[in-house]
């Protein structure tokens, strides 16, 4: 009696493995498709970065042609308007605090706002004394006091190249 009762259990048992494994072979196709799908939205959350997520336009639809400059300005304010007493228009703009933005990203942002020179001023800005931070990454995690962030200014413009062609 206790063989038998052994055998239906391990039969049973075997059943149900089989179905639950044939209803994932059944559904690998879809469960790939999903997986391609949730990781192409983490990646497109991820892109672009402060730059692209904090920019405010100014003039929707400008299309200036490159070459795409950037500098670098201890005061964006009084740059700007220089600029634009040069002929300079103002595209859009990015204030944010956080990471120094790095120049693909600026690049990039400068691309899909459609100007062709970027100005922007990054300070840090050291944590209050006493502050905790902690973080993980590359395998090992981190913290104590100290860190920080960048107060960060950015300023789209475009400015027609000499033949006065604005549109690319």
């Amino acid at each position: 009696m206790k063989q038998s009762s052994v055998r239906l259990f391990y039969n049973l048992g075997a059943l149900t493995w089989t179905r639950v494994c044939g209803q994932l072979l059944a559904h690998r196709e879809s469960m790939k498709i999903v997986s391609l799908v949730v990781g192409c939205l983490l990646l497109a959350g991820c892109a672009g970065g402060p730059t692209h997520d904090y920019h405010n336009p100014t003039l929707v639809g400008a299309k200036f042609r490159p070459p795409i400059t950037m500098t670098r300005v201890e005061e964006v304010g009084a740059e700007k308007e220089r600029l634009v007493r040069e002929g300079y228009t103002v595209v859009g703009a990015t204030d944010y605090g956080g990471k120094h933005p790095e120049a693909k990203e600026l690049k990039a942002q400068a691309k899909r706002a459609g100007a062709n020179h970027v100005i922007y001023s990054s300070h840090f800005v050291p944590n209050p004394p006493g502050s905790w931070h902690f973080s993980f990454g590359r395998g090992f995690g981190s913290g104590g006091t100290g860190g920080g962030s960048h107060n960060v200014h950015i300023v789209f413009l475009g400015r027609p190249d000499t033949n006065g062609t604005r549109i690319r």
